[in-house]
């Protein structure tokens, strides 16, 4: 294995790690969201209670779970990480095991409680699992300032203009790429969203037209990993860009050409 190819699984791995948080992040709204039920149980409780002393004890318990969601929902937007699936996996079995003793103690609950719990139970298993998974699957984690340097340079690369910038590419395709040649290493960030492919010389093709239209600009096939991308028009300076860093690092044959591209 080169290390150029060492290099790219790296970065490939931040990439998904960085994909990861973001998940993580969003779904911190899933946390508040479950909040306001667990409030609402604690309100229900509280009103159908009668002011008993199990009644006090549920809105208290509803009300700290309800903390404990909010709690999480503020860890995973602050400080995403994987560990945030874990939490998620605490806090719903925390909710099925105090519903579980308030059956064990006498307390019958609705069907539709079960079916919940039982629905809880099962989230709560999976987010154990998947943080399994996770902790094997980024058993070395990128640094902090590794993933800040790598948000850096997307912005970076969607900020380059390919007139100015001879390492930068304007693919404007379906979706609508950025890239940046970085010898061996190719960055493709997408204007919009947050998808960012890295790529070898090996793993992309760039086919533009012959004719000249005079225009600056002339039909171009781009293609990642095998994926054919919608036909767009390219730049004449992303162009020259492309062909200056090709011919530095050529396809290992010749290209499979349609007509009237070059």
């Amino acid at each position: 294995m080169s290390d150029d190819f060492a290099m790219r699984l790296q970065l490939q791995k931040v990439v998904a790690y960085r994909e990861l948080c973001r998940s993580v992040r969003r779904s911190g709204r899933e946390n508040v969201f479950f909040a306001l039920i667990l409030l609402l149980f604690a309100y229900l409780a509280w009103e159908n209670g009668n002011g008993r002393p199990a009644a006090v004890v549920a809105l208290v318990l509803y009300g700290l779970l309800a903390l404990g969601e909010l709690f999480v929902g503020l860890f995973k937007w602050l400080l995403p990480s994987a560990e945030g699936v874990l939490l998620d996996g605490i806090v719903l079995l925390v909710f099925v095991g105090y519903n579980f003793l308030g059956f064990l103690g006498g307390v019958r609950p609705p069907g539709w409680a079960i079916l919940l719990g039982l629905f809880m139970l099962w989230g709560a298993i999976g987010r154990f699992k998947a943080y399994g998974q996770l902790r094997r699957m980024f058993a070395q984690r990128p640094s902090a300032e590794h993933m800040a340097w790598f948000d850096d340079l997307v912005a970076e690369i969607r900020a380059a203009d390919p007139q100015s910038d001879e390492l930068a590419l304007d693919l404007p395709t379906d979706p609508h790429w950025k890239g940046k040649l970085l010898g061996t290493t190719v960055f493709f960030v997408a204007t919009r969203g947050h998808t960012v492919l890295i790529a070898g010389p090996h793993d992309f093709e760039i086919l533009r037209e012959k004719a000249d239209r005079g225009t600056g600009r002339r039909k171009a096939l781009f293609s990642i990993y095998d994926v054919p991308h919608p036909e767009f028009e390219i730049a004449d300076a992303s162009w020259a860009n492309y062909q200056k860093w090709r011919i530095a690092y050529p396809l290992p044959a010749e290209p499979t050409s349609i007509a009237g591209n070059s």
